[in-house]
């Protein structure tokens, strides 16, 4: 009985592994047949980037962090939005996509919850997304002040928080998700959400006030710049940031599932 139970979770490992395979090969047949699309979004991040710097008083956060490393601050800062809006915005964009497609309702007779779907397509374009933002942060590296080995603990560290704060932004998204399966044409708020996230949050700047903690991704920026600026691992920010990102994740599913049920009972799936 023991040998069949480990089987069947095994198998049942498999088939996640096969299902995340399937969507990692769909976003990158996808990003191939739009390379136009995928470098100008390359192009994009880049532009944000500069903008980031541009609003940014680095001799302000290197005090501040008591560091001269200033553009390096600021760069990990903007790794963790990058990231973590392409997992927010790709949720309500992935539905309506979908919806439009024809496919969201075939997609909601899978084996698997359609949540978990969409994570599994998020976590094929988040590895494109971390390819643009390696590309950035290298030319960045080449033009500022701070060494290679800085570079690499940086995207390394900020690529292992990165993967708890995205499922934090993951579940912000699924709200916004169930706004477009709910209200339609969610798109635009998605765009306006983000800017306000990197305004209040702490991308260009420390995170002065507690209540901006409750944003997925503030305690792992503080968390990765303490770390390799040599300044420590705060423990109690850490366990912060775990709940934050947790109660962010468990709640989109939550909102996003009963979405889905409310519309297959009451609404249309042809209003788009």
């Amino acid at each position: 009985m023991y040998i069949a139970k480990v089987g069947g979770k095994m198998k049942k490992i498999k088939q996640l592994w096969m299902l995340f395979i399937v969507q990692l090969e769909s976003v990158i047949k996808l990003n191939i047949r739009y390379l136009n699309s995928t470098v100008s979004q390359m192009f994009l991040y880049a532009g944000a980037f500069l903008i980031v710097l541009f609003v940014t008083d680095t001799s302000k956060m290197a005090r501040y962090y008591n560091s001269k490393a200033g553009v390096l601050v600021a760069m990990i800062g903007y790794l963790f939005w990058s990231i973590g809006i392409s997992s927010f915005q790709s949720c309500s964009n992935g539905v309506e996509i979908d919806e439009r497609e024809g496919t969201l309702e075939s997609e909601m007779q899978s084996a698997y919850p359609l949540w978990l779907i969409y994570l599994f397509q998020i976590l094929g374009e988040n590895i494109i997304v971390w390819l643009e933002l390696l590309v950035i942060s290298i030319v960045t590296c080449f033009l500022s002040h701070f060494t290679f080995n800085d570079l690499i603990s940086s995207l390394l560290l900020t690529f292992v928080f990165s993967q708890i704060s995205n499922l934090g932004m993951f579940g912000m998204g699924m709200f916004l998700a169930s706004g477009s399966i709910r209200f339609k044409k969610m798109g635009q708020w998605s765009v306006i959400i983000s800017s306000l996230l990197m305004m209040f949050s702490n991308v260009f700047s420390p995170a002065f006030l507690g209540i901006q903690e409750i944003i997925p991704y503030v305690c792992g920026v503080e968390l990765v710049r303490n770390i390799v600026l040599g300044q420590g691992f705060v423990m109690h920010q850490f366990l912060i940031f775990l709940l934050v990102n947790a109660a962010w994740l468990i709640a989109g599913i939550i909102v996003f599932s009963y979405s889905i049920k409310y519309e297959r009972k009451n609404g249309s799936f042809d209003a788009f």
